[in-house]
């Protein structure tokens, strides 16, 4: 049976060429989209075509037997997928969900969820490949959102598929060795946050000191303007944003000093491969952004991921990645603080990483989906 996404394609093709509006939305506003499709391509062993979830069915259908949905945060009041399960109710095709998850300030609460994202699930779980769960699930506080109404029995908690993308069987001992070699970092990459987290920018502030001071990258996802700075756009920005931006990020520079410093340590990429290329030349990521994180350990460099919400704390906890909570970080970070915030067992991550694979291995085999030699290595 023929994949293929429905989503977001894992690499923009001559992206230099387009304009960042353009490109940001080819990439589903969030560059972090990249390194999932990624993940699920790589996953499957086959460059998967794709297409976008507003498609005619007709379209959708035309594209294979068994469209693969790219999901995300979509479980909670804010998010109603009405308007998504209304062509999906014509598809003939057979669906699997990845990567669904919850979002709310903590994992307590107990969310409300649109009855229009209810009967978008409804309808995946209805052309399920077979009579298995076909929806995984980011971890068990999103599969717990679904109990309440009914529909948690066809879903399997698996993390996040950017877990699975080095073919690396002891990949914690890698990244704990990596680490071990070089415990004060003097390289280091940020996952850049958003401008309007404005709780969050005296720690934004301390982390893009320790980039600058190191000679380190500052690497945006979103929203447009980050991106746009990314791509050396800082100027092309209106004077607002561009504040907006600079206060969040370094309020002591100048404007002409920040539109500088962007062009020399801002960063957006839209591949996947390439983004996972530069990160290699570092000696430690750390920041907000949980894909760029994943990114970093899958080429075995030390990361941790600055948890502010539940999305970020339950994907950390399903998967091991080293995480802190931006609240508990009761001063400003510096190079020297670093090192303490790596708490990290390599064989504890190993021994999850190899249980959750062998999870996705069944779970994609009993979808009629065939995953690819590598990944199936991993479970062995």
């Amino acid at each position: 049976m023929k994949p293929f996404l429905l989503g977001f394609p894992p690499t923009i093709e001559n992206s230099a060429l387009l304009p960042t509006e353009t490109t940001y939305k080819m990439v589903g506003d969030n560059t972090g989209n990249l390194a999932f499709c990624h993940a699920i391509s790589q996953a499957l062993g086959v460059e998967l075509n794709s297409i976008l979830w507003h498609a005619p069915a007709p379209q959708i259908d035309s594209m294979g037997d068994i469209g693969v949905i790219t999901m995300a945060n979509q479980l909670g009041p804010h998010a109603d997928l009405g308007w998504a399960a209304k062509p999906l109710q014509d598809v003939k095709c057979k669906l699997v969900g990845i990567g669904l998850g919850a979002q709310a300030g903590n994992s307590q609460e107990e969310l409300e969820i649109p009855e229009g994202t209810l009967d978008w699930i409804r309808n995946i779980q209805e052309r399920a490949p077979g009579s298995h769960p076909n929806i995984a699930m980011r971890g068990e506080f999103s599969q717990r959102a679904l109990e309440r109404y009914g529909l948690a029995d066809r879903t399997v908690v698996l993390g996040c598929p950017t877990l699975f993308i080095s073919p690396e069987k002891r990949l914690g001992k890698t990244i704990a060795a990596r680490f071990n070699e070089n415990p004060l970092p003097s390289n280091v990459a940020i996952t850049a946050g958003h401008q309007l987290w404005t709780h969050l920018s005296t720690l934004e502030n301390s982390l893009v000191k320790i980039a600058s001071s190191t000679g380190g990258a500052y690497i945006c996802q979103s929203p447009l303007e980050m991106v746009m700075l990314g791509r050396g756009e800082a100027s092309l920005l209106s004077i607002e944003s561009r504040n907006a931006c600079r206060n969040y990020i370094a309020p002591y520079m100048s404007d002409d000093e920040f539109v500088r410093w962007s062009i020399r340590h801002a960063h957006s990429f839209f591949s996947a491969s390439a983004w996972m290329e530069y990160l290699r030349r570092f000696d430690f990521v750390i920041g907000t952004r949980i894909h760029g994180v994943m990114l970093a350990l899958q080429v075995g460099v030390p990361a941790v991921c600055l948890a502010h919400d539940s999305r970020t704390v339950e994907l950390c906890q399903t998967m091991l990645v080293p995480y802190v909570r931006a609240q508990d970080i009761a001063s400003r970070l510096t190079r020297d603080t670093l090192p303490s915030l790596f708490n990290f067992d390599p064989d504890l991550f190993d021994q999850n990483r190899i249980k959750l694979a062998k999870a996705y291995v069944s779970f994609l085999q009993n979808n009629k989906l065939i995953p690819a030699p590598y990944l199936k290595h991993l479970t062995e």
